[in-house]
């Protein structure tokens, strides 16, 4: 079977995306597993290439079709009309958040398209996104809009093996409650089950996090666990699916670690990402699913702080290609 064509975007040129290509795209195997394409600038790809002292070359193509996929050179195709210049590294610039959404929107329409297989972004930065004029909560509302996809859901995969979502991701805080509901908590079971055998897992097992400390105690800390979860656990394992729980959340990743489970589903971001980053980096990444397109990214954010440094880790984009990729050609 032929290599699958990745198109990696390029995310904000002034965090360190960028830093994290070169160094993922500067190993001989990666050429050996697909055929990636860079998604962005050349001058900014050059810039960092560099600043770091890597040896790549960047080589501008207007196709896909013109792509030779052979280091040192890396081919990167321009999104039409895009100018990035006068990057300030570890800067918030609306101007590069535009760049970063202009690349994501470039790569999802080769993919839908056909002419790459599956889309890995480098991080972009949320706030230069909305200065920018994007009224999405995150790029996973982007691309779902671009796409018309109404069933879009994360990922999380932690210790390279557990699988993690969570009912509610990019929302304020005080509108967690409102959405753990019993049809909420069993469709993102449900999704969980579906994207677990979709890379390979039998017959997956699935903890359910409960909302309130101690999964509520009876009652006494919240009926969440009792009026919603626990329904929807139930109504999960009609439908023949190994769901458990509610698991109290300070115990649940302990005993997924420990190889009780495949997959948790949580009930709010950090329940599921404190866990995540506690891992090393390059055993943690997301996966958008629910796209017409496989898409990853890093489990991490621009990071401006080391921007344009050379030390930024790259293990959790590298970890993002291997499951774009190994998706892909499942998919395919």
């Amino acid at each position: 079977m032929a290599k699958p064509i990745i198109a990696v975007t390029m995310g904000d040129p002034a965090g360190i995306g960028p830093e994290l290509i070169v160094k993922v795209l500067s190993e001989q195997h990666v050429y050996g597993r697909c055929h990636p394409v860079v998604v962005g600038v050349p001058g900014v790809m050059n810039e960092i290439n560099e600043a770091i002292g890597a040896d790549l070359s960047f080589r501008p193509i207007e196709d896909v079709t013109q792509a030779r996929f052979s280091l040192p050179e890396v081919d990167v195709l321009r999104p039409e009309g895009l100018d990035v210049s006068g990057v300030e590294w570890g800067r918030l610039d609306p101007a590069m958040g535009d760049a970063a959404a202009r690349c994501l929107r470039t790569a999802l329409e080769l993919g839908m398209d056909g002419r790459v297989h599956g889309v890995v972004s480098a991080p972009m930065n949320k706030e230069a996104f909305h200065l920018a004029g994007y009224d999405y909560l995150d790029e996973l509302a982007y691309m779902a809009d671009l796409s018309a996809s109404d069933k879009t859901f994360i990922v999380g995969v932690m210790a390279d093996r557990i699988w993690t979502a969570a009912v509610t991701e990019h929302v304020p805080f005080s509108e967690i409650l409102d959405a753990i509901t019993e049809d909420n908590v069993e469709w993102y079971i449900v999704r969980m089950d579906e994207a677990l055998r979709q890379v390979g897992f039998g017959a997956p097992r699935i903890a359910v996090a409960a909302l309130n400390v101690h999964g509520g105690e009876g009652g006494l800390f919240g009926r969440e666990e009792i009026d919603e979860i626990e329904p929807a656990i139930q109504a999960a394992q009609a439908q023949g699916i190994d769901a458990r729980g509610p698991v109290p959340a300070d115990t649940v990743f302990p005993r997924a670690l420990a190889g009780e489970f495949d997959g948790v589903v949580c009930m709010y971001h950090d329940q599921a990402n404190i866990a995540r980053k506690l891992q090393p980096m390059h055993q943690r990444v997301t996966l958008f699913f629910g796209l017409p397109v496989i898409c990853g990214t890093t489990a991490h954010g621009t990071a401006f702080d080391i921007a344009g440094q050379g030390v930024a880790d790259p293990g959790s984009l590298a970890a993002a290609l291997k499951y774009a990729v190994l998706l892909a050609a499942k998919g395919r």
